[in-house]
């Protein structure tokens, strides 16, 4: 009978942890695309010379649509985090959320996405410190902040550092004409792309 009760609180165990795995999963999920939705209505004019074969700049989707699947998937995404009912998870989709609309919304003040240190700026803190961060401390079912730092953690930390710089330095190689021509003043703009290249390669 104990083995028997053992067994049953360990397959719930199992079953609990598997569906905060896929709350975490589905939430950031949908918080991405709700991230890069606002990011391609804010960059329709950009896409029309980058990138022609997106939705938003072939005119296959309105921007009003794409605005409601942006609401749509960030009210499902903040749902999930409540009902997770883990505070880690749910500030970890608020930032980055907050920090996507900083980087791509075309408002004074915003559109970070001009200035090639805030650019990277938001990059690494979502990447390196909020994702991993709110992951992890969801996973041990703490709070934000509310743990030790052990190796694994440093590691994963420091190599998504060095993975979201590259990723800040160099993503804007291949938009070079469209943002020139929008005035967004990107680190491949600034430097032009064989100059970026070669830095990469070093």
């Amino acid at each position: 009978m104990a083995w028997q009760y053992g067994g049953v609180l360990e397959l719930y165990s199992v079953v609990t942890a598997a569906l905060q795995a896929a709350k975490a999963i589905v939430s950031s999920v949908l918080m991405n695309v709700a991230i890069v939705g606002i990011n391609q209505v804010y960059d329709k004019k950009l896409d029309r010379v980058n990138k022609p074969y997106l939705p938003l700049a072939s005119g296959a989707l309105s921007s009003d649509t794409a605005l409601s699947v942006v609401a749509v998937c960030t009210a499902c995404s903040l749902i999930l985090g409540v009902l997770s009912g883990s505070s880690a998870l749910l500030w970890a989709l608020v930032l980055s959320l907050l920090l996507g609309i900083v980087y791509s919304v075309d408002y004074p003040g915003l559109r970070w996405k001009r200035s090639p240190i805030l650019a990277a700026s938001c990059v690494l803190i979502v990447r390196a410190v909020i994702v991993q961060l709110g992951f992890f401390a969801h996973a041990l079912g703490r709070g934000l902040l509310d743990f030790h730092f052990p190796l694994n953690l440093w590691f994963a930390i420091c190599f998504m550092t060095v993975y979201g710089i590259v990723i800040a330095l160099f993503k804007d190689l291949p938009d070079v004409d469209g943002d020139s021509k929008q005035n967004v003043r990107t680190l491949s703009v600034r430097l032009g792309v064989s100059l970026c290249r070669a830095i990469f390669v070093l």
